[in-house]
């Protein structure tokens, strides 16, 4: 374990490509550290053996290595929003070697009004200027002997998605210096410092940046100040707040937050240089992705395209193709001629039973079925957020999330959600409100499909009418907008303001994007396929001990009346509620049995039904059980009521898909 004085602490604004450098500075291996009293969590990997850094302190050569700590993008360190307060807690009580502050060299303005926020916490300091290749594309350049003179530090400029100036990086990384660019306060707020410094002088803690920080009433601050001098000396230190905020018209986080604006606009007149250039193909194309006129037929035909790619080419197919060529052809024969010499018939049949057996439905479903369309599906999901077209539809549609209680930063769980329900239920953490994030999590609860469901609908609905297709999607659509709605008309809170970051269009990478489509399926089926061959080995035994039939008999009044399905279905139900993947594959595996009125029911029913275990897991830590449970509760009754509906109107209304 790598001690305290050997981290680097990563900050950058949102879009600063932070996050691509750190995989480039790291090895492959990754972990996941919890902050301190949160449900939040650091991204954490060694930094990579290949540069020869064992240690960035002289003497320390037998320590294990360096560790690199990425935080969430932040535009300041004051603490606004959970992703603000998880980067300052860990600057604050990390005590880092050193920071690397990735700047956006198209985004000179903020990224510098952070770096020199940094500046304050007297922590030495390297600064990586990313993507310069993108910015002098457009007529940015930048000085960096300049901005490094101006800093007191070094300055690299890099592209980390090409890992160029990755390795100058990695060299001044041994050496960090501590700026030398002071920032000058209005005379109250100096006075205040000064005053606050003569008070924790001898706190170890202490820094310009801790004094900001209580300036602005951070409780993390307070604490670290109450737990080195007591509580009496805080008062003092609050005392001292309150006498300049008392003569102040504006908050002091304001005020602070203004002042170090402004520098670094000063900063950005001496050391950047913008040559105009002509506007090109990707910049018209993003200017109409964000017009209403042109910008929803585009967003149509980027749905379609993706419908295609993943349901047409991805989900028929290559897994049609997969399953003919590898799997019946050679791996089921395979296997059922390496499990024939087993003399127990029970043990035979857990493994190649065709209902529940760990191989068909654990194993063969899992990489035949879910993986080829999962990676269809990232891979999709990956260009369009390359080629910067996510955040114009989250400007596109701001005004039509309204309608539910959210804003345009709404697209992105909710777009998440079709990936998975427990990454998206994360990410509402971006959304500023509790109200927000508690509407936000009911509709992926609700009426999200995660893509491995989502796989396995494009694959029956294929064999299906259109209709069929178009009312599944139809009403699911409806759904979110109706329970959003509701949601927030009965819920307290205000919404938030929308101001999100644009960056420019650009042509994604396809090395990149295929790369990073491999790391995410790797990691989805790495996590999945355990719960995979669980859930078949666990259904296979209550089979076995008549459990299913039990449940069947107890449901069948339900099943058989209400949603007018087989008997079967509720192995589907169990399944998703284990694992939505497990539930999706089951109904692959049944499908031929059903009609197709009973397959537009049975999909609307484990589209609406709570998501897996782990979902649940994911909702209780964030936004608390009691909310968790009420959620799922009101889901899962939903999911009935709405699959009896539509089962009960296409029947009068004789519709069969057949």
């Amino acid at each position: 374990m790598a001690s305290a004085d050997q981290r680097i602490l990563l900050l950058g604004i949102l879009q600063s490509g932070k996050t691509s450098l750190f995989r480039r500075l790291c090895s492959v291996r990754f972990e996941d550290s919890a902050s301190s009293g949160s449900t939040q969590s650091l991204t954490e990997g060694w930094l990579r053996s290949a540069t020869g850094l064992r240690s960035l302190l002289p003497g320390r050569a037998s320590r294990p290595g360096v560790k690199v700590i990425d935080t969430p993008g932040t535009a300041t360190l004051f603490a606004q929003g959970e992703d603000e307060s998880l980067t300052r807690d860990a600057l604050l009580t990390d005590s880092p070697r050193a920071l690397l502050v990735v700047m956006d060299q198209k985004n000179m303005r903020r990224s510098l009004a952070l770096a020199l926020h940094a500046t304050e916490f007297f922590v030495p300091m390297v600064v990586a200027v990313n993507m310069s290749d993108e910015a002098m594309s457009q007529g940015i350049e930048v000085d960096y002997d300049l901005l490094g003179a101006r800093l007191g530090v070094d300055v690299v400029p890099t592209v980390a998605v090409e890992d160029m100036g990755v390795a100058r990086l990695l060299g001044s990384l041994r050496r960090p210096v501590v700026p030398n660019r002071p920032v000058r306060y209005p005379g109250r707020i100096e006075k205040a410092l000064r005053e606050i410094g003569a008070i924790l002088e001898d706190l170890p803690a202490w820094s310009r940046g801790l004094g900001l920080l209580l300036l602005t009433g951070d409780r993390r601050a307070e604490r670290i100040v109450e737990a080195g001098k007591g509580g009496e000396i805080l008062e003092d230190v609050r005392a001292a707040v309150f006498r300049v905020q008392r003569d102040e018209s504006l908050p002091l986080e304001v005020l602070i937050t203004d002042v170090l604006y402004e520098e670094a606009e000063r900063l950005v007149h001496e050391v950047v240089h913008t040559e105009p250039r002509e506007r090109g193909w990707l910049e018209h194309l993003g200017r109409l992705a964000q017009h209403p006129l042109f910008g929803i037929p585009l967003a149509v035909l980027v749905v379609a395209a993706m419908y295609y790619w993943v349901g047409a080419l991805g989900a028929t197919l290559v897994v049609d193709a997969i399953d003919r060529h590898v799997f019946q052809a050679y791996l089921i024969p395979w296997a059922d001629a390496l499990v024939a010499p087993i003399p127990s018939a029970l043990v035979r049949d857990a493994i190649m039973d065709q209902d529940f057996g760990l191989l068909p439905t654990g194993l063969f479903l899992a990489f035949g079925l879910l993986m080829p369309v999962i990676l269809f599906y990232y891979f999709a999901l990956e260009i369009l957020h390359q080629s910067g077209y996510l955040p114009r539809l989250s400007i596109l549609l701001d005004r039509v999330l309204r309608l539910v209680g959210l804003n345009g930063k709404g697209v992105m769980p909710l777009v998440m959600g079709f990936s998975c329900i427990t990454m998206a239920l994360v990410t509402t953490r971006m959304l500023e409100t509790r109200k927000q994030r508690l509407i936000a999590s009911f509709l992926l609860m609700l009426g999200i499909p995660c893509a491995p469901l989502l796989a396995v609908m494009l694959v029956v609905l294929a064999d299906l009418p259109a209709g069929a297709t178009l009312l599944v999607f139809g009403v699911i659509a409806v759904q979110i907008f109706v329970a959003g709605a509701l949601a927030n008309r009965f819920l307290p809170g205000l919404q938030a303001d929308f101001v999100m970051v644009v960056p420019p269009m650009r042509v994604p990478r396809l090395r990149h994007a295929l790369a990073r489509t491999l790391r995410m399926t790797y990691a989805f089926m790495r996590e999945a396929v355990p719960f995979f061959l669980v859930a078949a080995l666990a259904l296979f035994i209550f089979d076995r001990i008549g459990g299913l039939a039990l449940v069947e008999r107890l449901a069948s009044p339900l099943m058989n009346g209400l949603l007018g399905l087989p008997d079967s279905a509720m192995h589907v139900f169990i399944k998703t509620m284990i694992r939505r993947e497990s539930g999706a594959a089951e109904l692959n595996l049944l499908k031929d049995g059903y009609s197709g009125v009973q397959l537009v029911v049975t999909m609307l029913v484990m589209t609406f039904l709570t998501p897996c275990v782990n979902a649940f897991i994911v909702l209780a830590k964030e936004r608390g059980l009691r909310a968790a449970a009420l959620i799922v509760g009101s889901v899962s009754i939903y999911s009935v009521l709405v699959g009896a509906l539509v089962n009960a109107v296409l029947r009068l209304a004789g519709v069969t898909f057949a």
